[in-house]
């Protein structure tokens, strides 16, 4: 958001000087399981003692072994644990470990915990009613479908950060990535995106816009940025799944959207 806002007012150097990282490593985001260990039922209790020794702090809280926080390989085998290894019957379809977070991932490669959890959630959800005899509590179909709730959040926090970038992908609804940078300028030309992105900039809610309106090479540069669309040289754009199932944007083979 900052980097996409103007700056011709005073201090604005100094923003950018003490800006703070918040960026998510896949470290952090597996570590959101310890969660599961301080949830308020016997299942916690169960949790905790398949996961290694947790320290009570009083109150019924709990703190995790160190390696379930910031340990890839011990989080892999959690994960595995909760999921099984493989996003179908045999490695073929990719392993869970690392699927989970690829397809939730934006263009520069950041999950936000936001979209982790909700994910996570719908995954758990869809188990326990279509697959409730399932060995482990997630299946892989249930992850894949999850995605496409994943995505609904994502976009609706990218509706607030960045209305104008999501008005944009929305004229691309209905193709396929991924596309030729010219389609995108002609999806824009014939749904009038400018007007339609000065008219959101006077509303209340319109935030910050970008830098040149008039100018398509521009505006993909400015989605290509924060990762809304990801560029495959400089004639082609793609769409991170995170964002694609949202804007009912097909990819050949990929994972196709579902009911939210």
């Amino acid at each position: 958001m900052y980097d996409s806002a103007p700056k011709a007012f005073a201090y604005a150097s100094k923003l950018g000087a003490n800006a703070t990282n918040l960026s998510w490593s896949r470290e952090n985001l597996y570590g959101l399981l310890h969660q599961l260990g301080n949830y308020d039922g016997p299942e916690a209790k169960k949790f905790r003692e398949a996961t290694g020794e947790w320290r009570a702090e009083g109150d019924g809280r709990y703190l995790p072994p160190v390696a379930l926080l910031a340990d890839q390989k011990r989080q892999e085998e959690v994960f595995i644990s909760l999921a099984g290894p493989f996003m179908g019957k045999d490695r073929r379809k990719g392993h869970t470990y690392t699927w989970f977070p690829n397809h939730l991932q934006d263009g520069k490669a950041q999950v936000s915990p936001r979209t982790r959890l909700s994910s996570l959630g719908k995954a758990a959800r869809l188990t326990g009613e279509r697959w409730a005899g399932h060995p482990v509590p997630l299946h892989y179909e249930a992850i894949s479908e999850s995605l496409s709730t994943a995505s609904a959040v994502r976009v609706a926090e990218l509706k607030d950060d960045l209305g104008w970038a999501a008005l944009a992908v929305e004229q691309l609804e209905g193709n396929q990535v991924p596309m030729e940078a010219t389609t995108v300028h002609y999806a824009w030309h014939v749904g009038s995106l400018a007007s339609k992105v000065r008219a959101l900039l006077e509303s209340e809610k319109g935030g910050s816009g970008p830098h040149n309106i008039d100018d398509p090479v521009a505006l993909l540069k400015e989605l290509d940025d924060p990762g809304v669309v990801t560029r495959r040289g400089t004639d082609t754009v793609d769409l991170p799944d995170i964002y694609r199932l949202a804007f009912d944007i097909s990819r050949r083979g990929g994972v196709p959207r579902m009911p939210v």
